[in-house]
């Protein structure tokens, strides 16, 4: 769209009080961009796409035949006022309407299993893709927005590549039977009627170009929306808590207010081009009956003739007003259609074609010359970090925040990829493993504790589905975990609640620590595993892996009193340092 006309929408459009969108617009698309972006989806379809379009040309063709009979109902009963061909029309029109509801029922279920069939797989491919991202590219993301686009946004775009295009190719087709039989009839009074199509495709482009602007902003908001209810309500206690109640009703009022703008602009664009729209048709209309007087006076046509090209011609406006209206709804699902491109966009962690699993148990880590910098930032989060990590070596690494502690779990998890230097475990570069290998090798517990609303025994066993009850209890003893969850009503059985809000701090991280012992792993990385308990539950737990020396273990720690616990001690510089780790034996003590 150009300039003058976005001008023109944003003065149909009034202010609102958001003058910083949590959202930014995604990047437009044309309409041929979003076909060619999201055809090879619907390609294994396209056999049935063609026997649905099939039957949308089978119904034009059906109402044609209908048409033709009733100027013989004209022409032989009512004007003859002879009752005898009664009888082969009427059931003539039985038959066709009988065929027509047949055909009527299948092209519906038909295009239906189409576009369910799309749908879900685009949904699932888009699921799978999301939970695939990397953890530091969704964390640039409003969780609200992620989910907004994985459920509206997502509608749009089979609206766009199934219902709208095989709407609009029926349409064209239908069109096209429409035409050719008011020229079959008569060509000069269907050559008159064509003169108002130029004028409904001008309208049409015209709003289209009006909608696609509006349409894009009403999506962009319905994400921030999303995105605002998700954060309140999910920190509802926060909310509460600093009494800023006003402030989030505020937040989401002000989406809400521009939603209803936009739907509002919409409004007006249809009461000023519909009127215009409908006018146009009037013409053609009037044209034709004028035409058609005098075609029934010189003969040319009969009254049953007359009525039919009427009848017809009144048929043929609804496909070309069809089409008319197909253009703004292409352009008003392409706005949803973008924004799901952009997250498909987003480049996930991929296993690379020549990937290999690594093989256990992993015999030491190697990180040699690293350097790692996260997307969109202006400087190395790690530089030339050199460090080699022993099997079954209990290892702390310490420093300030930002000083990448974090940043170098993510490169032994293959999370994340090194911009300069190697990571190795057991001697093989993690770029050429799969990511279900490294997974099932390396055991991350992060700092914050991640619960499922489900029941402790469920939450234990989700690193490892199937497990056993002793086994779950097992894993929650070494954590120290198995007395408090006994003493709780339904004990393993217990639901923990939305983000595991039933239980304290140091419980969450308790199970979280059962839930890391039961997957196992060669490799296991705790973020600041002892927040939230106390020295006596701290000491429980680095006793047990103080015994443990089957496994490496990578903690990532602030507490001193986890350091009395590990072999060795490596420090990172601060944020505006190299990073360089440097090894503090004043710092390093076994028990």
């Amino acid at each position: 769209m150009t300039t003058d006309k976005r001008s023109r929408v944003a003065a149909l459009l009034r202010p609102t009080a958001d003058d910083t969108p949590l959202i930014e617009l995604s990047a437009q698309m044309t309409l041929v961009e979003v076909f060619r972006a999201f055809w090879p989806r619907l390609r294994p379809l396209r056999w049935w796409l063609l026997l649905s379009l099939g039957l949308l040309v089978a119904a034009p063709l059906i109402a044609v035949a209908e048409i033709r009979l009733f100027q013989s109902l004209v022409d032989t009963v009512l004007v003859p006022a002879d009752f005898a061909p009664m009888l082969w029309i009427g059931a003539a029109f039985i038959g066709l309407n009988i065929l027509a509801a047949v055909i009527d029922g299948c092209d519906d279920y038909l295009g239906t299993w189409i576009s369910q069939k799309f749908l879900t797989g685009l949904r699932r491919d888009t699921f799978a893709h999301v939970l695939a991202l990397p953890p530091h590219r969704l964390d640039q993301r409003r969780l609200g927005d992620v989910i907004s686009r994985l459920t509206s946004d997502i509608s749009t775009v089979e609206s766009f590549m199934v219902s709208q295009l095989t709407r609009g190719v029926g349409l064209l087709c239908t069109l096209v039977v429409y035409i050719c039989a008011l020229f079959w009839m008569q060509w000069q009074l269907a050559l008159a009627s064509m003169i108002v199509i130029p004028f409904f495709w001008w309208a049409a482009k015209r709003f289209a170009d009006y909608t696609k602007t509006v349409s894009r902003e009403r999506r962009r908001r319905a994400g921030s929306l999303t995105a605002i209810t998700e954060e309140s309500v999910g920190n509802a206690s926060l909310v509460q808590g600093y009494g800023a109640e006003d402030r989030a009703i505020a937040d989401y009022d002000r989406q809400n207010i521009a939603i209803m703008e936009a739907e509002l602009t919409g409004s007006r664009i249809r009461a000023l081009f519909l009127p215009m729209v409908g006018l146009l048709e009037l013409v053609g209309i009037l044209v034709v009956i004028g035409l058609g007087v005098w075609a029934l006076s010189t003969g040319r046509l009969t009254l049953g003739g007359v009525l039919a090209f009427l009848t017809l011609l009144g048929s043929c406006y609804r496909p070309i007003r069809g089409l008319g209206d197909l253009l703004p709804g292409l352009f008003s699902a392409s706005a949803g259609v973008e924004r799901v491109r952009e997250l498909l966009d987003e480049p996930a962690v991929t296993d690379p074609p020549s990937a290999r699993t690594l093989p256990r148990p992993v015999t030491g880590i190697s990180i040699d010359n690293v350097s790692a910098r996260y997307p969109g930032r202006d400087r190395d989060s790690i530089s030339d970090v050199d460090l080699d990590i022993a099997a079954g070596e209990r290892l702390a690494i310490v420093g300030p925040s930002g000083s990448g502690k974090t940043t170098i779990a993510r490169l032994l998890t293959g999370t994340l990829t090194a911009s300069s230097g190697t990571v190795r475990l057991g001697g093989h570069d993690v770029t050429t493993l799969t990511r279900a290998s490294i997974r099932s090798a390396v055991t991350t517990v992060a700092q914050e504790t991640l619960l499922i609303d489900a029941t402790i025994a469920d939450n234990i066993a989700f690193a490892r589905p199937g497990a056993t009850r002793d086994e779950i209890e097992h894993a929650a003893r070494r954590a120290g975990a198995h007395e408090f969850i006994t003493e709780l009503p339904a004990g393993y059985d217990t639901r923990v609640g939305q983000r595991a809000r039933m239980l304290s701090g140091g419980q969450r991280q308790r199970l979280s620590l059962a839930r890391a012992f039961l997957h196992g792993g060669d490799l296991m990385i705790l973020d600041e595993p002892t927040t939230g308990l106390d020295p006596r539950a701290t000491h429980h737990l680095m006793s047990t892996l103080a015994r443990e020396r089957d496994r490496t273990w990578v903690v990532l720690t602030h507490d001193p009193l986890v350091l009395e616990y590990v072999d060795r001690v490596v420090s990172l510089g601060s944020v505006s340092s190299s990073s360089t780790p440097t090894v503090d034996p004043s710092m390093s003590g076994v028990r």
